[in-house]
């Protein structure tokens, strides 16, 4: 039995659950735009790499509200292998997962996000320029981007082929003093949306609710599920300074003019 949502309106309903909870009873997702936790709880010093006194060791090394983010490796793939293949699911014909993660040098050996859906059809990867990086250490060039992992249904299209002048490098600077300790930014799940046009998106880790406001501000219906009761007070709160004129007051201008 799904669980009734912890939040509904007209466009947005949210669950506080488990992803894989909600999600083997979902279908007809066009979008899934979704950055799970990077399992960074072991980083401090440990396998990734991440040098210790770094601002992402003491932001992270801590998990989140409800969620230490600190599994063992071979159960953390395990789990993201799952969430990926239960995201699939729930696509329709022409839908698509874009899938945010990093790679990540672990014992000298860099592991990648598009392992998580080795059996899916790839259709690209999209680089997020992030400008910045925090991640020092000798054993690797300072990284200052992140993966947006594409997998496509054969019928996903872009709107138009002028959408695809965006590129596949998104340079978005990333945010800063928030109650959610990794967020991505709006502009990310924007990008996605505007330039494929789903009717309905998912979250299946939703944090602060990004996505969710993304599709809001584009009056597209969407789907977030967030395990931690907190975030998901965060997210209603979120939503409930939305406009029409977008998050900071200012009417959020089309990418491409139209």
């Amino acid at each position: 039995m799904t669980l009734a949502p912890y939040y509904a309106d007209d466009l947005v309903t949210l669950y506080c659950a488990k992803a894989e909870e909600i999600l083997p009873d979902l279908e007809g997702v066009d979008l899934v735009f979704t950055s799970p936790p990077y399992n960074l709880g072991t980083s401090n010093g440990g396998p990734s790499g991440m040098h210790a006194g770094s601002l992402a060791a003491k932001n992270l090394a801590g998990g989140y509200a409800d969620y230490d983010d600190a599994l063992h490796q071979e159960f953390y793939d395990e789990w993201q292998t799952e969430i990926v293949r239960l995201c699939w699911t729930t696509l329709s014909d022409r839908g698509a997962l874009f899938y945010n993660h990093k790679p990540r040098v672990q014992g000298g050996i860099c592991r990648l996000p598009t392992d998580y859906g080795a059996d899916l059809p790839l259709r690209q990867v999209i680089t997020w320029d992030r400008e910045t990086g925090m991640n020092f250490s000798q054993h690797f060039y300072l990284p200052k981007s992140e993966w947006i992992v594409v997998w496509a249904k054969p019928d996903w299209r872009l709107v138009s082929k002028s959408a695809s002048q965006i590129g596949d490098v998104w340079r978005v600077s990333p945010e800063q003093d928030t109650a959610h300790p990794a967020p991505f930014p709006l502009g990310l799940p924007a990008r996605a949306i505007e330039t494929t046009a789903p009717t309905l998106v998912l979250d299946p880790f939703a944090g602060s609710g990004t996505t969710l406001r993304a599709a809001c501000d584009a009056g597209v219906r969407s789907i977030g599920i967030e395990r931690s009761q907190t975030y998901c007070d965060l997210i209603v709160q979120r939503l409930g300074q939305r406009s029409l004129f977008g998050e900071d007051g200012v009417r959020q201008r089309s990418l491409f003019g139209w």
